[in-house]
């Protein structure tokens, strides 16, 4: 893929056709950005080429890191996201998860990312999706539960 964004490219209003149905570009986007979890791409040539733009990031991400080589982005831990990438690359590994405690910001919590091995169909690497979450937005939801009957589900009154 060239330097080129992807909405030069298509646009926001392009329908996307998948297996499972098709959605328009925009929509996909907007879809995206409300999951309770952000994500991250990087191409097989370790290019960091997308992610999602949730807002109360984990990772802050600003969009100068687009197109950029992934360990300039790590290069306190270059040698272990080239282990991972080169893991991926060579089938050794299809993912990677860690744990760890929140570092920065005003939240505290626990986090949670995977590093996942992105393949087609015959297996073909094309690079690295990262997903990362903050264990805590599910934990401690007091009040909280699935209602048990339609009338109890209607009952449910709004925050």
């Amino acid at each position: 893929m060239s330097e080129e964004k992807l909405s030069e490219l298509i646009s926001p209003e392009a329908v996307i056709n998948f297996d499972t149905g098709a959605i328009k570009a925009s929509t996909l986007d907007s879809i995206i950005n409300l999951l309770p979890f952000e994500m991250g791409f990087c191409d097989a040539n370790d290019i960091f080429r997308w992610y999602s733009n949730n807002p109360n990031r984990v990772h802050g991400r600003r969009k100068e890191a687009i197109g950029r080589h992934v360990l300039e982005l790590h290069p306190r831990m270059a040698h272990h996201v080239e282990k991972l990438l080169n893991d991926f690359r060579s089938g050794a590994r299809d993912e990677w998860e860690f744990w760890f405690p929140k570092r920065s910001g005003e939240e505290t919590g626990q986090i949670y990312q995977k590093f996942m091995a992105v393949r087609d169909k015959n297996g073909k690497y094309l690079g690295c999706m990262d997903v990362t979450v903050n264990i805590d937005l599910f934990q401690g939801k007091e009040g909280k539960h699935t209602p048990e009957t339609i009338d109890e589900f209607i009952a449910v009154k709004p925050e």
